[in-house]
C-alpha cells in the first residue's frame, strides 16, 4: 500500500464547501493544514511545505520553472518568471494574456513557457537576486516595475504597452535541497510543479493528454497515478485546472472542473488499496484572480 497526495492547485476560495462534491465528501477531514507558512499563498512554497519542506529558500521560482521545462542555466546565471496581462485604463492588471512568441534582446535570452508564461534568463546575475524587489503578480494590482536593477526596469519597459505588460518577478539562481526522503513519483503537467520534483529527485512518470490546465486528461493522469503506486511507496498528483480557470475570472468553469475532479478522478483513487490524500496548496477566488492564504483542508480515507 502507497501513500498518493493529491494536490488540487487553488481548490478552495469563500465559496468552497466540501459537501457540494460527493466523493470528496465520502472523506475524512484529517486536519487543517499551514501550507503558507508565513509567506504569500504561492504555489511554489506551499507544494514544497504539502512534501516536508517546511522553510524553503525565499529565492527558488524562476529556477524551478527552468528544472521543470528543461531549460539549462549556469551557476551564475539570473532567472525570472515573466507572466502577460491586459492592462485597464489605469494601468492595473486584469486578466492573463498571450506571452510573446519569441523576443531578442542581447542581454538575456527569453523562453515561453505557456500561454501567459515565460522565463528570461540574464547571465553573470546571479549575485543580484538579493537585491532585486518584485511582486507576485495577480489580477487588480497597479502593474509593478522591479526594483534594485537598472537592467530589468529597461526590460520591462521594453516589453510592456499601453494595453499589456509582462510583469517579472521569482528572481532567483540555482540551487539545492535534500531530496525526498524515500522513493517517490510526480504525475503532474505543469512545469513548476515539474521543477519542484526534479529539485527533490522525484521520478517523473510519462504521461499523455497532461496539459496544466482545464483541458487535462484526467482519466490518464488518474491512471498514472495509479501505477506509479504501485512501484513508489510515495506519489504526487497534482491537478491544476481549477487555479487556472480562477485566474481566468471564470467561476462556472472552476466549479464545473472540481466536479470532474471528483467525478473522474477521486472515485478511481478511492477504489484502490492506497492511502489518499487530497488537499489544495492555496486558495484561488475566482472573482479577484487572486490567491488566497489560510489554512488548507486535508481529506482522507485513512482511517483514524
Amino acid at each position: 500500500m502507497s501513500r498518493i497526495l493529491c494536490v488540487i492547485d487553488g481548490m478552495t476560495d469563500l465559496q468552497f464547501q466540501a459537501e457540494r462534491y460527493s466523493h470528496l465528501a465520502s472523506m475524512r477531514l484529517d486536519r487543517y493544514v499551514d501550507t503558507c507558512g508565513g509567506r504569500p499563498p504561492e504555489t511554489l512554497h506551499c507544494v514544497l511545505r504539502l512534501l516536508g519542506v517546511a522553510e524553503p529558500p525565499a529565492h527558488l521560482r524562476g529556477y524551478v520553472e527552468a528544472l521543470g521545462a528543461g531549460i539549462t542555466v549556469r551557476a551564475d546565471d539570473l532567472i525570472l518568471r515573466g507572466s502577460c496581462y491586459v492592462l485597464d485604463g489605469q494601468g492595473r492588471c486584469t486578466i492573463p494574456c498571450r506571452a510573446p512568441a519569441a523576443v531578442e534582446d542581447p542581454s538575456f535570452t527569453y523562453y515561453r513557457l505557456g500561454s501567459y508564461q515565460a522565463l528570461l534568463v540574464f547571465p553573470h546575475m546571479a549575485h543580484a537576486v538579493g537585491n532585486i524587489v518584485t511582486r507576485i503578480p495577480c489580477g487588480g494590482q497597479q502593474a509593478f516595475c522591479p526594483r534594485g536593477s537598472a537592467l530589468l526596469r529597461h526590460t520591462f519597459e521594453k516589453l510592456a504597452t499601453r494595453e499589456k505588460c509582462m510583469l517579472l518577478w521569482g528572481q532567483s539562481a540555482a540551487v539545492e535541497l535534500p531530496p525526498f526522503p524515500e522513493r517517490s513519483a510526480a504525475v503532474c503537467g505543469k512545469e513548476l510543479v515539474k521543477g519542484i520534483a526534479r529539485l527533490l529527485r522525484m521520478d517523473i512518470p510519462v504521461q499523455r493528454g497532461a496539459t496544466g490546465d482545464v483541458d487535462t486528461d484526467l482519466s490518464a493522469k488518474t491512471e498514472a497515478a495509479l501505477r506509479a503506486a504501485e512501484q513508489y511507496p510515495f506519489v504526487l498528483l497534482h491537478i491544476n485546472g481549477a487555479d487556472e480557470a480562477a485566474h481566468r475570472h471564470d467561476p462556472a468553469e472552476k466549479e464545473a472542473f472540481l466536479r470532474r475532479v471528483d467525478e473522474q478522478v477521486l472515485p478511481r483513487l478511492l477504489a484502490s488499496s492506497h492511502e489518499v490524500y487530497v488537499v489544495s496548496d492555496h486558495g484561488t477566488d475566482p472573482e479577484s484572480g487572486a490567491h488566497l492564504g489560510g489554512e488548507q483542508p486535508l481529506f482522507t480515507n485513512r482511517r483514524r
